[in-house]
């Protein structure tokens, strides 16, 4: 691990000490207040019943909606962590139900309210609670799928669970060990919040440990329940009656723990997987654009390859004139549109003495003439009309709708616009044949440019015929 990692690592550890420090600071001193200024000061049942009630309400309420978030997210995860948590608060949600119900002024609904009950349900709920998360340590980042086929039978376990302990408190009370008589808190009920405590003691250390590993920020969530969960069971430890501000102050950190437990729970199954499924749909969007560019530009690349592929198949490589197939092509298309009047030209030429200017210059600067003349052709002749290399430096030039005569005029302009460009200088003969009058196939026409071409090289080169 390098060094930038266990700096991260020790500024995060800090951070949560920090925040540690701050919770301890703050419950601590509330509780220390509340011992000097308030000392045991009961509250009246009219005020302090619809507190408590609401209070406990808040954390059934949050303990069954987080227990629904666990078993929906299950199914994404596997992560019967989260599972085991949302289990243990389903339990210790319905027996707040039966606690905050058992309370003396409350209506007996599942037996009669006093305070020995009440305290019973607490410190059966806060036990199982503690438990939960003491076991929970040991199955973080677990994940088995499988689990999924027996959730329910878990489910009904649980609720097994809630319903003996409801039946045998109401019931059967004195299966369970005194917690509250007219003296106040019994040490049995004491001693068990003191072992409450301890568990949630050892919990914490466990998921600091965690935290160090994994650096899981959800995990700070869930020291801070514990911690202030602690603080909780400090206040119930040294209540003098259900009535009094110790045991309101104790409610009310356990509203806090239950907001954070809430907090720490949708993080990890509901706010992180939700971020990671938008970071993994805007990674897909970026890999699909990147895609799609290199799609675009495949395709380009294709339809440029089938372009050359295309030329080349119909075109002179080196020159851009077209090939021999395409100007038997173009002339059997020429002769499909053609009319009785129509008048059509070809021009037969090759260059005069190209084996000389190979000799003297070299192929290079000969292949560099056979584009110079190809190049001059083009610009002084029609769209219509082509070039199209023979072979070598022998090459034929369609003329359609043009009579000899035009044809003559085309050959004048080639010859002067070479005159013009050529380096080094270089020139040509050509032997004009018109259709139908010289000819009314492909092979006669040219046959009798060619014989025309022969009568320019014997007349002195450098001509039309």
């Amino acid at each position: 691990m390098g060094l930038t990692e266990i700096t991260l690592q020790k500024l995060q550890m800090a951070n949560l000490r920090l925040k540690i420090a701050i919770i301890i600071i703050l419950c601590g001193s509330l509780l220390i207040a509340n011992k000097f200024y308030f000392v045991h000061q009961n509250i009246s049942s009219d005020v302090f019943l619809p507190i408590h009630t609401n209070i406990e309400f808040f954390c059934v309420f949050v303990a069954l909606c987080t227990f629904t978030v666990t078993w929906y997210s299950y199914l994404n995860n596997c992560s019967y962590y989260s599972y085991f948590i949302g289990l243990g608060l389903l339990a210790v949600g319905f027996i707040d139900l039966f606690h905050f119900y058992s309370y003396e002024g409350m209506p007996n609904i599942f037996s009669e309210s006093c305070a020995n009950r009440a305290n019973l349900y607490h410190v059966i709920g806060r036990f199982l609670m503690a438990v939960v998360f003491l076991t929970s340590v040991f199955l973080y980042k677990k994940e088995w799928c499988p689990l999924g086929r027996f959730r329910h039978y878990f489910l009904a376990a649980t609720l097994a669970l809630v319903a003996f302990i409801l039946l045998t408190v109401s019931l059967y009370p004195d299966l369970y060990p005194v917690m509250q008589n007219d003296q106040g808190l019994t040490q049995t009920k004491i001693v068990c919040e003191y072992i409450i405590i301890t568990i949630l003691v050892t919990a914490v250390v466990g998921y600091l440990w965690l935290y160090k590993k994994h650096l899981d920020h959800h995990l700070q969530l869930i020291i801070a329940t514990l911690t202030v969960s602690i603080f909780s069971e400090l206040c119930f430890t040294s209540q003098g009656s259900v009535y009094d501000t110790t045991s309101l102050l104790g409610h009310v950190f356990r509203f806090a723990s239950y907001v954070l437990i809430y907090m720490a729970i949708f993080m990890n199954n509901v706010k992180r997987p939700y971020l990671a499924l938008v970071a993994a749909r805007e990674e897909l969007a970026r890999a699909n654009d990147i895609l799609e560019e290199k799609v675009r530009k495949r395709t380009q690349a294709l339809q440029e390859a089938n372009e050359r592929l295309s030329k080349a198949a119909t075109h002179d490589f080196l020159t851009g004139a077209i090939n021999r197939m395409e100007f038997s092509n173009r002339f059997s298309e020429m002769l499909k549109k053609s009319q009785e009047s129509s008048l059509h030209s070809v021009i037969a030429l090759d260059f005069d003495s190209f084996k000389k200017i190979n000799d003297t210059f070299g192929h290079a600067v000969g292949d560099e003439c056979l584009k110079t003349f190809v190049k001059a052709a083009q610009e002084v002749l029609r769209p219509t009309d082509a070039v199209a290399r023979f072979g070598g430096d022998e090459f034929m030039i369609l003329l359609p709708n043009t009579p000899r005569a035009g044809a003559k005029v085309a050959g004048e302009k080639i010859r002067a616009r070479l005159a013009e460009i050529a380096n080094p200088p270089f020139t040509i003969s050509m032997g004009i044949a018109e259709w139908p009058n010289n000819g009314g196939k492909e092979k006669e026409l040219l046959a009798y440019a060619d014989e025309a071409l022969y009568q320019a090289k014997a007349k002195g080169k450098n001509r039309v015929e």
